[in-house]
Order: C-alpha cells, then sequence, then structure tokens
C-alpha cells in the first residue's frame, strides 16, 4: 500500500506540473508564434524569389544590351552607306547642272532637266532615308544606354545582398565567438544564415528548460540583435525521430520542439532592447533531420535549435518594384 501511495503522489506530482491555464496560454502563444513565423517565411521566400528573377533579369538584360548593340552596328553599316551614296548623287547633281548652262540644244537641255529630276529626286529619298537612320540610330543608342542602367542596377542589388548576407554572417560568428564548434555552427545558407544549436548546449533530454552554458550563449545573440534592428529572426525546434516520453502537457515531438523554440525567444528578449516584433518562432518535430540514418550520432544531431536570421527585404525589394516598372 505505502508503495502505491508513493506512485500515486509522483502521478499527481508530475501531472500538476503544467496546469490548464499554463498550458492554454502557451498554446495561444504558439499559435500566434506559427502565424507570425508562416508570414516572416513567406516574405522570406518572395525576396528569395525576386533575387532569383533579378539574377534571370540581369543576364536577359545583358543579351538585349548584345543585340542592340549588333543592331547599332548594323544601322551604322547602313548609315554610312547612305552618307556616300548621298555623297554620289550630289556630285552627278552638280555635274548635271554644270552640263545644263553649258548646253544650247533644246533635246539636250530637255533630257539633261529629265536626269536632273531624277537625280535630285533620288537625292532626296537618299536624304529621307538618310534622317530615318539616324534617328533610329539614336533610339537604338538611348536604348542601350538604359539597359546597361538597369543591368549595373540590377549587378548593384545582387551584389549588395551577397555582400551583406556575408557581413550578416561574420558579425554573428564574431558574437558568439567561444561557442562555435562546440555545439554551435554558423553557415550561409539559401540566402540566410543559419545558427545551429546542438541540444547538448541548450537543454536535457526532454526538457525545455535552457541550461546555464545555453542561456550565455544565447545573450550574446541578444546583445547582437538588440544591435542589429534591421535583422528578422526565425527560431525553430527539431527532435530526432523517437517519441517524446516526458512530462506534463506535452502530447509529442511536435509539442517539446515548439516549447523548446519558444523558451528561447523568452531568453532573447530578456533583452529589452530587441524588436520582439522581428522574432518568430515555430516546431518543426522531427520531419526537417539533417541526417536520416538510424543511429545514436544521426539523432543527436537532429536534435537542435536553428536560428535562422535574414536582413530586413524593404530597400531591396523596392529597388526591385522601381526596376520593373
Amino acid at each position: 500500500m505505502r508503495k502505491i501511495f508513493v506512485i500515486l503522489s509522483m502521478g499527481m506530482m508530475f501531472s500538476s506540473c503544467v496546469t490548464k491555464k499554463e498550458f492554454n496560454e502557451t498554446a495561444s502563444n504558439l499559435y500566434d508564434c506559427k502565424k507570425k513565423s508562416e508570414a516572416q517565411c513567406q516574405e522570406l521566400s518572395n525576396a528569395r524569389k525576386q533575387i532569383a528573377l533579378l539574377q534571370y533579369d540581369s543576364a536577359a538584360a545583358q543579351k538585349k544590351i548584345q543585340n542592340l548593340i549588333s543592331d547599332s552596328i548594323d544601322k551604322s553599316k547602313r548609315l554610312h552607306q547612305a552618307e556616300l551614296e548621298i555623297a554620289d548623287l550630289k556630285g552627278l547633281n552638280q555635274k548635271l547642272s554644270d552640263k545644263l548652262t553649258n548646253t544650247k540644244s533644246d533635246a539636250e537641255i530637255k533630257k539633261l532637266l529629265s536626269d536632273l529630276q531624277s537625280t535630285q529626286e533620288k537625292l532626296q529619298k537618299r536624304e529621307d532615308a538618310l534622317a530615318i537612320a539616324e534617328k533610329n540610330l539614336k533610339i537604338s543608342s538611348d536604348q542601350i544606354a538604359e539597359k546597361e542602367s538597369k543591368l549595373k542596377e540590377l549587378s548593384d542589388i545582387v551584389s549588395k545582398q551577397d555582400s551583406l548576407m556575408k557581413n550578416l554572417r561574420k558579425k554573428v560568428a564574431d558574437a558568439l565567438r567561444g561557442y562555435e564548434g562546440n555545439g554551435l555552427e554558423v553557415v550561409n545558407k539559401g540566402g540566410k544564415v543559419y545558427v545551429s544549436l546542438e541540444e547538448k548546449l541548450l537543454f536535457k533530454s526532454g526538457s525545455w528548460d535552457v541550461d546555464e552554458k545555453g542561456v550565455k550563449a544565447l545573450t550574446k545573440l541578444s546583445d547582437f540583435m538588440a544591435e542589429n534592428q534591421d535583422i528578422n529572426m526565425v527560431i525553430e525546434g527539431h527532435t530526432d525521430d523517437r517519441p517524446y516520453k516526458g512530462y506534463g502537457n506535452i502530447n509529442d515531438n511536435w509539442d517539446l520542439s515548439a516549447k523548446r523554440a519558444t523558451a528561447i525567444v523568452r531568453i532573447l528578449l530578456q533583452n529589452k532592447n530587441v524588436n520582439p516584433a522581428c522574432i518568430s518562432a515555430t516546431g518543426r518535430a522531427e520531419f526537417v533531420p539533417l541526417d536520416n540514418a538510424q543511429t545514436a550520432e544521426a539523432r543527436a544531431k537532429n536534435r537542435r535549435i536553428e536560428i535562422i536570421l535574414s536582413p530586413k527585404m524593404d530597400e531591396l525589394l523596392e529597388a526591385m518594384s522601381n526596376n520593373a516598372e
């Protein structure tokens, strides 16, 4: 009987770890974080698509410029040929005029007048054609200048984005110096900076309480976020594929991964200078593994927090929108 009493007492203690009110508040917070995360992920996805379109447009603009240059060269050749023909016609016109002056026969005068009129008509047509060719050549030159300007703008935007991401990765790595390689990794991937923290740096197995060493690393990251208000942050919790066997009102790996992600958010927001609107959290459970092998090493690698950083794209998207007009 005494053993049964002890077991029942322990069960009551575990079941009372999380009240229904706390659970409902957590569920509500997780729902809000999920919605915010989905919106930011969509924004990032759109930005990546826009960058890809920029790179495609840049190549297309380069091709158009080459075509315009070829067309311009061809028009220049035709313009030069027209100028030579006009010079010949003017010379012929002058000869006919001189000959007409020195001719006294009516028949010869009549023929010379006819030839002179024909020459003048040809000369007028050539001059008209020359004017059109000069106009078209100017249009082509203006188009080339415009395309080259847009191409430079596109190239500058893409270059700025690349430089921004490299600089962001360096700043994050500098802020977390001493932790990288000790359960923490900082990499550039897909146009974003990923800070991957292994479970051993943050949590005990099955828990969402952050260890002291994890708090220290996150405090450094929160200082970085406080100084860089133009950065968006998405925090993802990841587990391994083993079913959750913990305690309280946590049902499965979805709950555990989301609780861990929101625990990270709360630590970061202890720094009052961090903008909460720039942070979102989401749980990914076991469904985005780094290693699919059924080994202890692979599972340890998959149990992690990923903090995904990306610069706000407002200026970049505005530039792309202006370029598309």
